[in-house]
């Protein structure tokens, strides 16, 4: 039987979630209008990744390869260094963040990003998982969170722009300082 609350005649409002025990995963979903190709390419290739993601990349995008980003915020930049730990062209990636720009450059670090990407009715579904230590409090989660749907916004943005201009120009490939 639920308990109702004596003076509202309500039930009781659920407990906020420890700060110790909030989730570090943070799972998205995003369709976007173009190929398999072009997304992975815009996940791994350093010219495209500073089109939706970064100011500045390196990338490597092989199983032990390395990508490095720079971010510039305000006047100071900000650097994040990850191994590709898992690549599957078109269809996998799986990144260990090794310094993900907060100060955690130990070198022991339990950050992974994962994006699983399938092709579907002529689109491409992109699952992207951000697995870490759990967060602190609910405002940094709910920042985390929401960041997530900016970037990923971002990156469809960029890739149906770049298939747009791929389908305008079939014998060309578009360059990406001009999308």
């Amino acid at each position: 039987m639920m308990r109702l609350n004596s003076v509202t005649g309500s039930p009781p409002k659920t407990q906020n979630i420890a700060p110790n025990s909030l989730p570090g995963k943070i799972q998205k979903r995003v369709w976007i209008k173009a190929s398999s190709e072009v997304v992975f390419r815009a996940l791994t290739d350093s010219k495209e990744l500073v089109h939706w993601f970064c100011d500045r990349a390196s990338s490597n995008p092989c199983e032990g390869g390395e990508l490095a980003a720079c971010w510039k915020s305000g006047k100071a930049n900000q650097k994040g260094r990850a191994i590709f730990t898992r690549v599957v062209p078109n269809t996998f990636l799986e990144l260990l963040w090794i310094d993900d720009g907060q100060g955690s450059g130990s070198g022991k670090s339990n950050h992974i990003l994962k994006y699983e990407i399938r092709s579907k009715s002529g689109m491409t579904e992109v699952l992207m998982f951000d697995i870490d230590d759990p967060v602190s409090d609910e405002e940094a989660y709910s920042i985390l969170d929401q960041g997530w749907n900016s970037v990923l916004l971002e990156l469809k943005s960029y890739c149906e722009r770049r298939q747009r201009a791929a389908k305008t120009h079939p014998h060309q490939t578009p360059n990406p300082e001009t999308t």
